[in-house]
């Protein structure tokens, strides 16, 4: 009766309804012989040691448990439709193994999401994958799916992890099972291969589900390749392609041109990446850091605010003596030359842990124009080191490119209004209260001008992973009291308002006598480069042929690829490179 009563009150993950299907088949001896080994490897608690943040744990094993269940399908449903003993045996064995690593994925699960009890909400996205396998009705077909491709695609992500030393022991116990099944796919081959005709559509909408349903689930994908970080994620996504065309190979068949397509755009994306994952670097954080972290949260509201003015008189803003952006662009490089002089400008916070970046990272922040009221933010690397003018042409052919992408994303939602619930699903995830998006920290300082509005002063808050951000205001012209002279004279003063997460930012530092300092630098040297003009560059056709291309390939992957660059377009990744490399 309390069995009945539990299965009414008490909600369940989505895991244990699968699980169940294969316990209930089993004979008792061999539920006693699964139960052992779970004891054994959960006789000390958890399995292995927490290296992060416990919330990349919950998401990698959730995504993990969701895709691993899967397996159990195939045997359960196939193995009585074996005519041969010897097929049916290795695929009774195979039931067996995959009930075991279905509940120990789940139980890990569990204990990391204890006390919540319940992991985070099961993900549709990821069980569309799954379910194309599960409803194939065609043995050849599902065997083929399941052992042949989508095991030797989650053998690469335990060997990963396994390499990156994240819960060894776990990964050890699996793998031999694991690589067991995917070289006895090829003993499957006897069972007789379906038609390659029937095959390849399948084989593509399989990747494609891959590409688009797995790896575009961030909170998932940031986890995972936390954990794996940077080298360790491009050692997985390689090791991944080359045993997907090696399994294929075994068949007869190649990946489709998508899948192809994305492997080569990697092939240009990723080394990037990993050039600016290396830029950064983790730091001893001070006694006093410590205590300021257990006192506050990623601030929303920043936790230390300031406000000060830069005396600009000698830009002439009221006599139109340079173009408007002038101001805006000659703070970007401060910014950027004040992150390069001083060190501890670079700091970050993520995830309770303290980096500083290399490099300097300075973001504008630009509204769009006609295009509603979006905003976004284009992200520079050592811009210092750029003339005023090349800096100001780039910042307009970027602005440009963001423009199309808002302008493309907004048609493809029209013309396939089932887009717009892609990020619907990411907005009104009921488990984000207890389990946040693992967004890692940047280096990223921001800078608004928001003077054209005729504010003089504000508070400007914070994003969850941001650490610093400057805001401009509408420029004044005052009587000042100079100091040396004893004298009253006419300044152009712009108020610059700083807000920065006390946790890591020193409010002690002499900011607006440093900021003032470097901007006279940064205009003395625009004065020396103003006599080499420069044409600001148009929209590039290669780089909108490459996201033409990647839309008319993978819809839903090209419309997430827009969403994100009308908002974030990190100019240090070079997409124009990548474009001319097609």
């Amino acid at each position: 009766m309390m069995d009945e009563l539990n299965e009414i009150l008490k909600p369940s993950w989505g895991a244990e309804k699968w699980i169940l299907e294969g316990w209930n088949q089993i004979t008792a001896a061999e539920k006693m012989l699964i139960k052992a080994r779970i004891d054994e490897l959960f006789k000390d608690g958890l399995p292995f040691e927490l290296k992060h943040d416990k919330l990349f744990y919950i998401y990698t094993f959730s995504l993990l448990a969701q895709l691993e269940v899967l397996a159990v399908q195939v045997p359960l449903k196939f193995e009585s439709r074996m005519t041969s003993p010897a097929h049916k045996e290795l695929m009774h064995v195979q039931l067996l193994d995959e009930i075991f690593h279905g509940l120990v994925f789940t139980k890990i699960v569990y204990l990391l999401c204890s006390p919540h009890a319940l992991p985070p909400a099961y993900n549709e996205n990821i069980e569309t994958l799954c379910n194309f396998i599960r409803n194939e009705e065609c043995p050849k077909v599902a065997v083929v799916l399941l052992n042949l491709i989508g095991e030797g695609w989650i053998e690469e992500i335990f060997y990963s992890l396994q390499k990156q030393n994240i819960a060894p022991n776990v990964f050890s116990t699996i793998i031999d099972d694991e690589h067991r099944h995917v070289s006895e796919a090829e003993l499957y081959r006897e069972i007789g291969l379906p038609e390659m005709d029937v095959m390849r559509p399948k084989l593509a909408y399989l990747e494609e589900q891959l590409l688009t349903n797995i790896f575009f689930q961030y909170k998932y994908i940031f986890s995972v390749c936390t954990l794996l970080g940077a080298d360790g994620t491009i050692d997985f996504l390689q090791s991944l392609d080359k045993k997907h065309r090696e399994q294929l190979s075994k068949i007869n068949l190649v990946p489709s041109e998508m899948w192809q397509m994305v492997a080569q755009m990697g092939e240009d994306f990723l080394p990037k990446i990993q050039q600016y994952a290396h830029g950064s670097y983790e730091i001893e954080m001070s006694p006093i850091r410590k205590v300021f972290l257990t006192q506050w949260d990623n601030p929303s509201d920043p936790t230390m605010a300031g406000e000060f003015n830069i005396n600009v008189t000698c830009l002439g803003v009221f006599d139109k003596k340079y173009p408007p952006e002038t101001i805006t662009t000659l703070m970007l490089q401060t910014i950027s030359q004040g992150l390069a002089n001083q060190d501890s400008f670079r700091n970050f916070l993520s995830h309770k842990k303290l980096y500083q970046s290399k490099e300097a990272y300075a973001a504008i922040v630009v509204k769009l124009p006609d295009c509603g009221d979006h905003i976004g933010a284009i992200v520079f690397e050592n811009c210092h080191k750029l003339t005023v003018q090349v800096l100001a042409a780039r910042i307009r052919h970027v602005l440009q490119m963001m423009v199309y992408c808002y302008k493309k994303r907004e048609q493809m939602e029209k013309e396939h209004p089932h887009l717009a619930l892609i990020v619907d699903s990411g907005l009104y995830d009921f488990s984000y209260g207890l389990y946040p998006y693992p967004i890692p920290g940047n280096a990223v300082v921001s800078l608004s001008n928001i003077g054209s509005c005729g504010y003089t002063q504000a508070k400007s808050p914070l994003r969850t992973n941001e650490s610093m951000k400057f805001t401009l205001f509408e420029v004044e012209r005052r009587q000042v009291w100079n100091k040396v002279t004893k004298e009253f004279e006419v300044q152009d003063l712009l108020p610059v308002s700083i807000s920065a997460d006390h946790r890591i930012f020193d409010g002690n530092l002499p900011i607006p006598k440093i900021t003032a300092k470097i901007f006279q630098e940064m205009y003395e040297r625009m004065e020396t480069d103003i006599k080499r003009p420069m044409k600001a560059q148009a929209q590039d056709p290669d780089l909108i042929q490459m996201l033409e291309k990647l839309i008319a390939g993978n819809m839903e992957m090209g419309y997430k690829l827009l969403t994100t660059l009308q908002t974030m377009w990190p100019d240090f990744i070079s997409f124009d490179e990548m474009s001319q490399n097609e």
